[in-house]
């Protein structure tokens, strides 16, 4: 094992570094979507540049991940356009341009359409008479609702785009780059290269924001330069541009899904079917998690006791398709909280009423979901809601105020939303019970906290939970963040610092720590780690229990107007009650989900930026560890927002974002269906 640590931490951005006799490396892409490819060229390459491709590569050409292999260049089919078919290395970033614009690549055409490919399904029904039981339900139901809802929010990120610069110091391969799944980046460098992984140093420098994608496409990206790094025996560095990181990197698959659901009079649920499609790209390692997440949320806190849910995630000829980790199943939240919108409309019941009627945590009754879930004040958080918002009175007043409206009248809509947020899903293929914390109290009466370094939230949170269970100032409490080659964590960052399991587990070293203080010698290190008991509480195959750690829970109204001039959304007020365990950092968590609002805002119509002056924000505290806040405000507010524009609009709005003409369509549409209709009753 290696005396020195096999993963560091550095507070620099990767592409500010540079290194003596660095060159720079450029990715030559695929300009067509499909095809077999014959080759690619570039004459009269210059001295000192280098042209890299699956022929002539210094190694194994593909990574794994999850069991699935993808291809670092390609080297014969085309599975879409942009796919790296070969690295271009050299001294100069405008030549590199100039030459990678001069590449002769040549594609040959295949023949007929390419076949969608199944890469993961899920068929969940429920209910005695199984799925001719659902049917009976939908045949005698008072009231049918059935939508197609689609999501496809992009995040706006601004931080670095992703890359690396790798090198070779005697034997040693340096990886500077903003990993977060350093085990993962690690093994299949060393594999590929065949390179021993002691003799592999990562430098882990500033992440962006989590996905699906930049999780395992950060190890291409390394693999790419460590093969320029070998082939010209310099330094090198690969910096994506912004186009690149947005289509390869931070793009996501687009979801749609299809609700059908039976009512009764009262408005109870009778019977559902739930129909889930992912446009997972050209392949993708976490399409398994994703469509298990998406199947689990489309439930949402609802109780359904005849239910049939078919969920799949097909392939298609589009880069592989990413998702922010966290944000995973925001686009269930979305269908869910839209359809139940819908369903208010039809049966004329209110919508705060609709959802507690079929929801037996927000009434405090023992839950027949589908699948166990352990949310705490629900009800109190609906409640707060509702209070402060004035909801009921401002949702009838809208609708009232809708059929009576003018050219030079504002219209006003009001839109409800909830929706949770889950830790530590038991099912996924990359936790496997190596979630563990350690912690040394040393002789010097300091704590170290080995791991992740965490928020600076979070970070204070372990500071002052440590040190009251210990005993000790805040200011002696330290994380190491460095791991050798036998401790490095196994599964992903986003994963690893998990608020609500990783806080529990500190409070458990320290409380081992504590036992032993006085009876045993300095230092003493206590580990702790989910365990199989906990992950067993979720089976998998029949896809049935508490598929998760802990969960939080959002409750999010939102008021909007539109100018009947300008067609543009105005957001009057955002009101929002969050039930998440111990709130230790309460302004910190504030600020937190004000940030949020905003990002998210700024998300859900293309080429406008929509934002929040008068943000509400209650946190119904309890003695709960604390639990993830980070990915609530996203699944709820775009479903709050669009159940606001719809009642605005008198217009239903089936999917975010919104194109910045879609307003004016809407209204024109409505204005077109009224006159038509005024029209008609003329002529009676």
């Amino acid at each position: 094992m290696p005396e020195r640590p096999q993963t560091q931490i550095t507070k620099s951005y990767y592409s500010d570094l540079e290194k003596d006799g660095m060159i720079f490396a450029k990715t030559v892409r695929s300009t067509k979507k499909s095809g077999i490819l014959k080759g690619v060229e570039i004459k009269d390459l210059p001295e000192g540049y280098f042209l890299i491709d699956a022929k002539n590569f210094p190694g194994r050409n593909s990574i794994e991940t999850l069991g699935v292999t993808a291809e670092i260049l390609c080297s014969e089919k085309i599975l879409y356009e942009g796919q790296p078919i070969a690295i271009l290395a050299g001294p100069d970033k405008k030549v590199l341009e100039e030459l990678a614009a001069k590449a002769k690549v040549e594609i040959e055409a295949m023949p007929g359409p390419a076949e969608k490919t199944i890469l993961s399904q899920k068929k969940i029904i429920l209910g005695g008479g199984r799925q001719k039981n659902v049917q009976k339900f939908f045949n005698k139901a008072a009231f049918k609702v059935q939508n197609k809802w689609t999501y496809n929010l992009d995040s706006t990120e601004s931080n670095e785009t992703n890359g690396a610069l790798c090198f070779f110091t005697k034997d040693t391969l340096t990886i500077n780059t903003p990993t977060q799944w350093p085990s993962h980046l690690i093994k299949n460098i060393a594999g590929v290269f065949s390179i021993p992984e002691e003799k592999i140093l990562v430098n882990k420098t500033i992440s962006c924001e989590p996905s699906v994608n930049s999780l395992w496409g950060n190890t291409l990206l390394a693999c790419q330069t460590c093969a320029a790094v070998l082939v010209s025996k310099k330094p090198v560095k690969l910096v994506l541009s912004r186009e690149e990181d947005d289509n390869f990197i931070s793009n996501t698959g687009e979801v749609s899904i299809t609700h059908k659901t039976a009512f009764d009079k009262n408005g109870l649920i009778q019977a559902a079917t739930i129909d889930i499609e992912f446009d997972a790209g050209a392949f993708n390692p976490f399409a398994e998690e994703i469509i298990d997440r998406l199947t689990i949320a489309s439930v949402s806190v609802y109780n359904f006791t005849n239910l049939e849910i078919n969920a799949a995630a097909h392939s298609s000829q589009k880069p592989p398709a990413s998702t922010n980790i966290e944000t995973i199943d925001a686009q269930a939240f979305f269908a869910i909280e839209r359809q139940l919108q819908k369903a208010a409309d039809i049966t004329g019941i209110d919508p705060s009423e609709l959802r507690i009627i079929n929801s037996k945590i927000l009434t405090k009754e023992s839950s027949k979901m589908p699948f166990n879930l352990s949310v705490e004040k629900a009800q109190e958080s609906l409640n707060a809601i509702m209070a402060q918002s004035d909801f009921k009175r401002k949702f009838i007043s809208n609708k009232i105020n809708s059929s009576f409206k003018s050219d030079n009248i504002k219209s006003r809509g009001i839109g409800l939303s909830v929706a949770y947020d889950a830790s530590g899903y038991y099912g996924t293929s990359i936790f496997e019970c190596n979630q563990k914390m350690e912690a040394t109290f040393q002789k010097d009466g300091s704590l170290v906290i080995h791991a992740i370094t965490p928020s600076k939230t979070i970070l204070e949170i372990w500071k002052n939970e440590a040190a009251e269970i210990l005993q000790i100032d805040p200011k002696m409490v330290k994380v190491n963040s460095d791991f050798d080659l036998k401790d490095d964590p196994l599964i992903p960052e986003n994963f690893y610092s998990n608020i609500s399991i990783m806080t529990s587990l500190l409070k458990k070293c320290c409380q081992g720590i504590q036992t032993k203080r006085f009876r045993s010698p300095l230092p003493i290190t206590v580990s702790k780690a989910i365990t199989k008991t906990q992950i067993k509480q979720w089976n998998k195959t029949r896809f049935k229990g508490t598929p998760f750690n802990s969960t939080s829970f959002i409750v999010v109204a939102l008021e909007l107007t539109i100018d009947a001039c300008e067609f543009r959304p105005e957001i009057k007020n955002i009101w929002v009650a969050v039930s998440a365990g111990k709130i230790l950092a309460e302004k910190e968590a504030e600020n937190k989900i004000k940030f949020s609002i905003q990002k998210t805002l700024a998300e859900l119509i293309k080429n406008e930026r929509l934002a929040a002056k008068n943000i509400s924000i209650a946190f119904v505290q309890s003695e709960l560890e604390p639990s993830q806040i980070g990915g609530l405000v996203k699944k709820a507010l775009p479903a709050a927002f669009a159940s606001a524009l719809s009642q605005a609009l008198n217009y239903d709005i089936h999917s975010v974002p919104l194109n910045d003409s879609d307003i004016f369509k809407a209204t024109m549409e409505v204005a077109a269906k009224e006159a038509a209709a005024n029209k008609k009753e003329g002529a009676q």
